[in-house]
């Protein structure tokens, strides 16, 4: 992150409380503490370095750098816990989750703190947007690199269709469909299988890379676009025959074009 300038790849979820404006003062004072503290909860047990944590009011937004499957089962177990606290009385409570795989830039706030903008973070707002109270929806960038990581993982995902925001832009749009039973334990043991999952070996992929050239390659794309590099590394493989090939895949994953041409011109001294 010392790179100033930098582009990044990462997750973003996005969380709206519905109807939070209309609120009288008192009240929206004792949901935003409660919001908060369930979300500080789900969030602690990921790591602070990896986490852009951002008040918007009546909500939060947090742009993750780690591995894009972890802030899944973090919203999946906040939107459990908003349906739990919306059942408890009428004038409860709910909460709009959206998340999106997309493009940020770092920066300071007027107070020295981390804080984000970019495309990345302006399209989960607008897939948040989209969902019903207590409904969590995914972007179609984000869906396409989870549903990849494990055959179960397209199960966890319905989808719904393309919606236009207000500036006409079309966004395709996955429900994380509910579980029976809040599935918060079910959910940790899926996280464990995909993560191992996630792992790349010289058996799994598509294309036989040297073990030492795979990771020049992922060293040299996680400079880029940091964290998620295995995965899409991963992915890339499987659909590569060639190192060519490999590299035209991993640079369409590269939102600048400089950075884009300072990978492939790596590719070179892999022959």
């Amino acid at each position: 992150m010392e790179r100033k300038n930098r582009t990044w790849l990462c997750s973003v979820l996005f969380m709206d409380i519905v109807d939070y404006s209309k609120l009288p003062d008192d009240q929206q004072m004792l949901v935003k503490q409660n919001f908060s503290t369930l979300v500080v909860d789900a969030l602690k047990g990921l790591p602070d370095e990896d986490s852009i944590k951002l008040d918007t009011g009546d909500g939060m937004a947090m742009c993750y750098l780690g591995a894009p499957e972890d802030i899944l089962y973090v919203a999946i177990g906040l939107r459990d816990a908003f349906i739990q606290v919306k059942s408890i009385c009428a004038t409860c409570y709910s909460v709009r989750l959206g998340i999106n795989l997309g493009p940020i830039k770092i920066m300071e706030d007027i107070n020295g703190n981390r804080n984000t903008i970019g495309d990345g973070i302006n399209s989960a707002q607008r897939i948040m947007s989209f969902a019903e109270p207590n409904q969590l929806l995914v972007s179609r960038t984000y869906y396409d690199v989870v549903s990849c990581l494990s055959k179960e993982n397209p199960k966890l995902f319905s989808y719904i269709g393309v919606h236009n925001d207000k500036h006409v832009r079309e966004h395709v749009v996955y429900e994380v469909v509910s579980s029976e039973d809040g599935g918060l334990q079910e959910a940790m043991i899926r996280e464990e299988a995909i993560t191992a999952a996630a792992v790349v070996s010289p058996q799994q992929i598509g294309l036989d890379l040297d073990e030492t050239i795979r990771k020049t390659v992922q060293e040299e794309l996680a400079q880029i676009i940091g964290p998620m590099a295995g995965v899409l590394l991963k992915r890339a493989l499987k659909k590569s025959s060639n190192v060519d090939q490999l590299f035209e895949i991993l640079a369409k994953e590269i939102p600048t074009e400089a950075e884009k041409a300072r990978f492939l011109a790596r590719k070179d001294s892999l022959h």
